[in-house]
């Protein structure tokens, strides 16, 4: 996966025991009801939550064999989190249960828009290394992360080491790099650490604000520059309504519009994309058709609440987009 990747590749993956194996945060978010600030809102529902953990069980019920590396606490919520998994038939060998810390909790309005949120840490920011992890990723095709946990330690450590591991081993590194100054104690050194990954990563999928919280104000374009001179191969740049920007830095970038017009709730989209992008990764579509695979997963999502609401089959998904 070391060599130049343009949009028009496509990979041939040895036969592993999973898919995909994720590191990375697990957790409840409590939406609100009413789409306001957050500073206004007083009604929430619970639902399951955690980028890592999303994408994964939407690749699950894409029919791909998927493995977490993730943190919880021995709490209510901590169960609530574990039932789920249990029935969407993850693998749970890599899910820590921490004794002492709670389960992480985040606030998050409901909105057509990025969302507000408000985080609460806890066991997450101890996950610790072991054996486990390095043999979940040894029988994978993909590792995919992404930056919320890298904010605190030892997460930050154990997920550089996990990262350090799947590109020694020749893995396809895909890196969600959602980097928010507020998780981090020191933002500067937050941004160190976010292009320290990019570096090792093949395969990116910034938004438009993560882009703005990591580089600062600049065009698409020029986003798309920064991210490739970081050392991303391919960047995947979110637009929101107006789709996707995919670019290689050797040919033009290609916008791929959005296929839905109406949206309910945002919330879990992005991962959502990444589960259809990365189901036609590993069916041997192009990078540029598996683009497309994940804005037509990404379309039924926001058409309803909550980052686990159903999807189809992706065949159902390529039929119904003429994909």
């Amino acid at each position: 996966m070391r060599g130049l990747l343009t949009i028009h590749d496509s990979f041939n993956f040895e036969e592993n025991e999973f898919e995909i194996t994720a590191c990375g945060e697990v957790l409840v978010d409590l939406i609100s009801k009413k789409a306001l600030p957050l500073n206004s809102c007083h009604d929430f529902s619970r639902h399951f939550g955690g980028s890592p953990a999303n994408v994964l069980i939407n690749m699950q019920r894409l029919k791909n064999k998927t493995a977490l590396i993730a943190r919880i606490g021995k709490d209510p919520f901590g169960q609530f989190l574990t039932d789920i998994l249990k029935k969407e038939a993850l693998n749970l060998d890599c899910l820590q249960i921490d004794k002492e810390n709670q389960t992480p909790v985040i606030f998050v309005n409901k909105s057509k828009n990025s969302p507000e949120w408000l985080a609460y840490r806890g066991a997450d920011t101890n996950l610790e290394i072991k054996q486990e992890i390095y043999n979940k990723i040894s029988n994978s095709s993909v590792f995919f992360t992404g930056s919320f946990m890298l904010a605190k330690k030892p997460a930050q450590t154990t997920i550089l080491k996990a990262l350090n591991y799947a590109f020694k081993e020749n893995k396809l590194i895909a890196f969600d790099p959602n980097f928010r100054p507020q998780l981090w104690s020191d933002s500067e050194k937050g941004k160190k650490i976010i292009k320290k990954v990019l570096a090792k990563a093949d395969i990116i999928k910034p938004s438009l604000d993560d882009a703005y919280y990591l580089y600062g104000p600049a065009s698409p374009l020029n986003y798309l520059k920064k991210y490739h001179n970081a050392g991303a191969k391919i960047v995947i740049l979110s637009l929101g309504e107006k789709g996707i920007l995919l670019s290689d830095s050797k040919n033009e970038p290609l916008q791929i519009q959005a296929f839905s017009k109406k949206v309910v709730d945002v919330t879990g989209a992005g991962d959502s994309f990444w589960a259809g992008f990365l189901t036609g990764i590993l069916k041997g579509f192009s990078i540029k058709k598996a683009a497309q695979i994940g804005n037509a997963t990404a379309a039924f999502k926001i058409q309803a609440v909550g980052a686990l609401s159903e999807i189809p089959s992706l065949l159902e998904i390529m039929n119904y987009y003429d994909l």
